[in-house]
């Protein structure tokens, strides 16, 4: 159902009701300093098993909507189900917490990536999925964003926040969106992810896959946030996350 047609008090129970997902406690220690926002500027972020990227142009309101919604919903299904191992039920409870707080979302569907090489590379698979769905300005900073997030050593807390959050050493779910602004309104084009492999997996987005040892599959929209809706439970939404919105976000250098 249309999160619009729906009673705010019940949409705001439903929140009420949620369990989310702890931080093991070594994760609460990475990430010394809560997520810069600033009006206007262009951003990256890692978001628990998320990577999210702003144009210039969103309030700095409107990109902790995004974040914290998107976290909200990230949570809230890996309490309910693994993330790696009960893919389509985890995406199925995801997309439900996502249209409750006023996100007009479509049902998630995926296929599996083709190519005629032996290799890919996850970034590249990316790039591709989303140049299908996004504008070139939208492109450039989710590229921006991957750069960034390449140029940071195997220790840094957001490189560890995202491996840790997004896969196992074989197995994996993550999703990589990028925002913007159009009359008011913030829209999302949002790639979403996941797979197996034999393969033990580090640097999940620049890893060279094996096409003979791996199933990749991809999945695309363009959503945007009903901001009448959000407005009534953005504050209980950063109630709901305290903490943990400092735990599993922070901004990368783009």
């Amino acid at each position: 159902m249309d999160v619009a047609t729906r009673n705010i008090a019940e949409v705001r129970s439903f929140i009420d009701r949620l369990e989310l997902a702890e931080p093991p406690p070594e994760l609460a220690r990475l990430i010394p300093a809560a997520p810069r926002l600033v009006d206007t500027e262009k951003g990256g972020y890692v978001d628990d098993g998320s990577m999210v990227s702003f144009v210039a142009g969103l309030s700095a309101t409107h990109k902790s909507d995004v974040l914290n919604s998107t976290l909200l919903a990230q949570l809230a299904a890996n309490k309910q189900f693994d993330r790696e191992e009960k893919t389509e039920a985890w995406y199925d409870f995801y997309r439900t917490v996502l249209e409750n707080v006023g996100w007009v979302i479509q049902a998630f569907d995926f296929t599996r990536f083709e190519t005629a090489g032996a290799t890919f590379s996850v970034d590249e698979v990316v790039v591709k999925i989303l140049a299908a769905i996004a504008t070139q300005n939208d492109i450039a900073v989710v590229t921006e964003t991957l750069e960034a997030m390449k140029a940071l050593t195997d220790d840094d807390g957001r490189v560890v926040l995202f491996n840790q959050e997004s896969h196992s050493l074989q197995k994996g779910n993550f999703q990589i969106g990028v925002c913007s602004e159009s009359d008011g309104v913030v829209v999302m084009k949002i790639g979403t992810f996941y797979f197996s492999t034999t393969q033990q997996v580090t640097r999940l987005l620049w890893m060279q896959f094996s096409s003979s040892e791996s199933g990749f599959y991809q999945g695309a929209q363009t959503v945007n946030l009903n901001e009448e809706v959000y407005a009534q439970v953005r504050q209980q939404v950063v109630d709901k996350l305290g903490d943990k919105a400092r735990t599993f976000v922070a901004d990368l250098d783009i």
